[in-house]
């Protein structure tokens, strides 16, 4: 059932870890053999390493006809679903549903039916994009650098990299040509895309702006709702919140770091910043901030006196 070459405790840990169950097919108490992922015997790694049955591994070793060949990543693919799909059975300490399992091999099917389309059309950024998708980053990063052998356009190149979060990878003409065409074609949207891709919150917030007041004016209504939606979406608020973070703190601007660590929901550090200036914050005169000492603190009475008093301060500012 194992190759000689797999140590025996590897061996086990890898049918334990497989329920002693094909990867493939799932079909429980079929004759089963652990099959080297790349093809390479001698690589007992256990990452390299799926439990198939005799059926699913005879596929693995189809050359060609009318058979479908299973393939590595293919097998890499049905593996990694495996194995988390028996971790949850386990932690369940019961069968998933059978409608679930239905609903996810079918989900599989698509996955590995996808891949190998766009490895024949040999469309590499889909392939790329549809790993990114599936949450396989070994894989989407094996075809980023294959898309990138190919000398792809500039767009692809911040694409494709942004994708891997590794913006320090762009070469910077590139970066500046884009901008450059972008900022000449007044393309908004999408240089404010680029610039979200290397970083640059503050004039991707600008450039989407831009791009909603011109689609408003120009009745495109949609667009100015997509736009929206997508600066809400990405990353852009928080880091901009940061950002203000940062300066507030630069200039020792306790009100304006308070109000950047509320919105970025970061309660121990606000708790911690109060606490720190306390006595800054009990010498400003300022209720609002101390309120939110007292509320630091614990001290529900000290709270509950300090909203009186403001209270009676904004009646008489009536």
């Amino acid at each position: 059932m194992t190759r000689l070459s797999i140590p025996p405790e590897i061996a086990a840990k890898v049918l334990f870890l497989s329920d002693r169950t094909c990867c493939v097919c799932r079909r429980k108490g079929k004759p089963i053999q652990i099959h080297h992922i790349d093809g390479n015997p001698t690589n007992s790694d256990i990452n390299n390493l799926a439990v198939l049955c005799l059926d699913c591994h005879n596929e693995t070793q189809i050359s060609g006809g009318f058979h479908r060949k299973l393939d590595a990543e293919q097998v890499r693919l049905y593996q990694d679903d495996w194995l988390n799909l028996v971790v949850r059975e386990r932690e369940l300490k019961r069968p998933i549903d059978k409608v679930s399992k239905e609903e996810r091999s079918l989900e599989l099917e698509l996955a590995t039916s996808l891949a190998e389309i766009y490895r024949e059309n040999n469309e590499l950024e889909l392939l790329v994009i549809h790993y990114h998708n599936i949450g396989n980053t070994d894989l989407r990063d094996k075809y980023i650098e294959e898309a990138l052998k190919n000398n792809p356009p500039d767009e692809s190149v911040t694409f494709l990299r942004s994708l891997q979060k590794r913006r320090d990878l762009i070469p910077k003409e590139i970066i500046e040509r884009e901008i450059n065409c972008m900022s000449k074609n007044r393309d908004w949207s999408n240089l404010a895309r680029l610039y979200v891709d290397i970083g640059d919150y503050k004039k991707a917030a600008e450039n989407y702006i831009k791009g909603v007041i011109e689609d408003l004016r120009e009745g495109n209504l949609f667009s100015a709702a997509f736009y929206l939606k997508e600066l809400a979406e990405e990353e852009v608020i928080e880091a901009l919140f940061e950002m203000a973070l940062r300066e507030s703190t630069a200039k020792g601007d306790l009100w304006w770091q308070v109000r950047a660590l509320q919105e970025l929901g970061w309660e121990s550090e606000l708790k911690d910043l109060l606490i720190e200036k306390k006595e800054k914050i009990e010498k400003s005169g300022n209720i609002s901030l101390q309120e939110l000492l007292a509320m630091a603190e614990g001290k529900r009475e000290a709270y509950i006196q300090l909203r009186k008093l403001e209270a009676k301060s904004i009646h008489r500012n009536w």
